[in-house]
Formats: structure tokens, C-alpha cells, sequence
């Protein structure tokens, strides 16, 4: 498939490619919206069980009319469950509370900094190897979390910790994401999506509920419309269109989606919330979205560390 020209691919293709960069991207600011007025473990608890039981619906649908798997063998649930700890618990809680501290396009920069970790995990713990692309990715990554961080962050309206945080999520999202790639999974990729969207979400769900409280019920509509779009777009569309952009397209053209991300992330934190965006903004994203470009769009033979893996939420 990599040989074919871009003509033979299907334009359903490039419509799901371009619906995952646009629903992924502004997410970002119906984040901001959303924890504005609802604590981030009620809104992670409420959202990934709804989106979970959605993506399993479906999966239970698509099973029937192509046989395939949605129930998970036994001896595949500790590493579900370990995946759905990193991909689910770590980055809903993490950057959960990193948006609640900084702008919406500078979280996404940050966290879009994944696949660099996991260029950097899959050396030191995998074996693979530290080529000199990887090493000009990481500079160029450093290069842009400087840059951005360079801000004062009294103007920026963020804290130290929120930058932390967020740069924390992508860590430990890059470790669920070398663990799913490296498992050979006998699920089909709907109910891989949603069993862990049900399992890592238990243990916010459980932590809410004895914490107690009920912000939804005192949000106002727009917090209600960002649920909704998070959902049924972010969570359940995406999901269902990148694992479809993945079978159709070969690795350097699904990974064009991903890098469009924290474009339209920027782009719609600056339009939705009207953030400010500067020459240093612009910089930094250029840096890292370079930098991820070396890590994903790599020539054919070379090794890369998780680049079918599901994008951000």
C-alpha cells in the first residue's frame, strides 16, 4: 500500500483523516470550557464511562457483521488493564488538571510532546534505536518546551505545575502506548478503545464518588455542549475514524492527522476562548510539531515507536 499514489486511496479516507485532526484539535478548548465549572474527576468519571459503553456498542455492532472479537481473553486483561492505566487513568487525571491551569493551546503543545517520549521509552527499555533522527526530534522538542515555557507565566495565566502536569500525562500516555503496540491483541480495535476507556476510568470514577459532588447539575449549557462534543466526537467519532485512517493509509499519511492536532488546537483556543498567540507560541509549536514529524513520519525500514498508535483526547 505505501507504493500507491495518493489518487487510489478512497476520499472517505481523507474525510476521516481530516475529521480526526479537526475533532481531536478542538477538544482542546471544550476541555477549558468543561472544567471551568466541573471538577476534573466528575467530568473525566461521567465522560470515559459514556464514550466506553458507546465505542463497546459499537464494537459489539461491527463484531456481529465482520466476526470480529470484542470480548477479551483472560489472559489478556493485566495488560488491558495495565494499557487502560497509562492511556485512560494517567492522561484523563493529568491533563485533566493541567488544563484547569493553563491555556488550552499551550496544553496542547505540551502534551503533543508523546511521541517523543516514546522514541525515548522505546530505547531505553526496548531496545530500539537512538538514530539520529530521534536525537534531532528531541532537541527540537527541548527546543520548543523552552521556548514556551519561557513565557511569564503570569501573563500566560498558567502555573509551573500545569506545565508539569501536562508534560507528566504525555509520559506516562507514551508507556500505554508502547504496551498497546507491543501487545499482539486479539480484540477487535473498537472494544480494545473501549474497554480500556471503561477501566482506566473505575478508579476516577470511584475516587469521585467518594469525594462526593455533582457539578453538572449547577453547569451551565455551554459546559453541556462540550460534554456532548467531547463524547460523541472526541472520544467515540475519533476513535472509530483513526482506527479506520489506520487500516486505509500507510503510516507516513495517518500520521499527517496527528500532526494536525496541535494545530487545530491552537487555532481553536485562539477562535473558541480567545487565547493569546504570539511569535513565541508560534515558534514553540513549530518546534514541536517538527520535532513529532521526525519521530512519525520516518522513511520506509526505519523503526518508530507507537506511530499507529490512537492519537490524544
Amino acid at each position: 500500500m505505501a507504493g500507491n499514489a495518493p489518487a487510489s486511496y478512497p476520499a472517505r479516507g481523507y474525510a476521516l483523516l481530516i475529521g480526526v485532526a479537526l475533532g481531536w484539535g478542538i477538544n482542546w478548548p471544550m476541555m477549558k470550557i468543561i472544567v471551568s465549572e466541573v471538577s476534573v474527576l466528575e467530568f473525566r468519571a461521567l465522560s470515559g464511562i459514556a464514550a466506553g459503553l458507546l465505542l463497546l456498542g459499537l464494537a459489539v455492532a461491527a463484531g456481529r457483521a465482520s466476526g470480529e472479537a470484542w470480548k477479551s481473553p483472560r489472559e489478556e486483561w493485566p495488560r488491558l488493564c495495565l494499557a487502560a492505566l497509562f492511556n485512560i487513568t494517567s492522561w484523563f487525571v493529568f491533563i485533566g488538571f493541567g488544563v484547569t491551569m493553563m491555556g488550552a493551546g499551550h496544553a496542547v503543545i505540551m502534551a503533543f510532546t508523546m511521541p517523543l517520549f516514546a522514541a525515548v521509552f522505546g530505547v531505553l527499555f526496548l531496545g530500539e534505536a537512538m538514530t539520529r533522527r530521534r536525537t534531532a526530534a528531541l532537541a527540537l522538542g527541548a527546543a520548543g518546551i523552552a521556548v514556551l515555557m519561557s513565557h511569564d507565566f503570569g501573563v500566560i495565566g498558567a502555573q509551573p505545575l500545569g506545565f508539569a502536569l501536562t508534560l507528566i500525562g504525555a509520559a506516562l500516555w507514551s508507556v500505554g502506548m508502547l504496551i498497546q503496540k507491543h501487545t499482539p491483541w486479539r480484540i477487535g480495535v473498537l472494544a480494545l478503545g473501549g474497554w480500556q476507556l471503561l477501566l482506566g476510568t473505575l478508579p476516577i470514577a470511584a475516587t469521585w464518588l467518594v469525594l462526593g459532588g455533582f457539578d453538572y447539575g449547577a453547569a451551565g449549557a455551554g459546559v453541556w455542549w462540550a460534554t456532548a462534543y467531547l463524547v460523541l466526537i472526541a472520544l467515540v467519532f475519533c476513535y472509530f475514524a483513526w482506527f479506520s485512517v489506520v487500516k486505509i493509509f500507510p503510516a507516513g499519511i495517518s500520521a499527517i492527522g496527528t500532526l494536525l492536532v496541535p494545530i487545530v488546537g491552537v487555532a481553536s483556543g485562539v477562535v473558541v476562548l480567545g487565547e493569546p498567540f504570539g511569535l513565541r507560541d508560534l515558534i514553540a509549536l513549530g518546534l514541536i510539531v517538527g520535532a513529532v514529524a521526525l519521530v512519525l513520519l520516518v522513511p520506509a525500514g526505519e523503526p518508530v515507536s507507537g506511530r499507529r498508535a490512537p492519537g490524544p483526547r
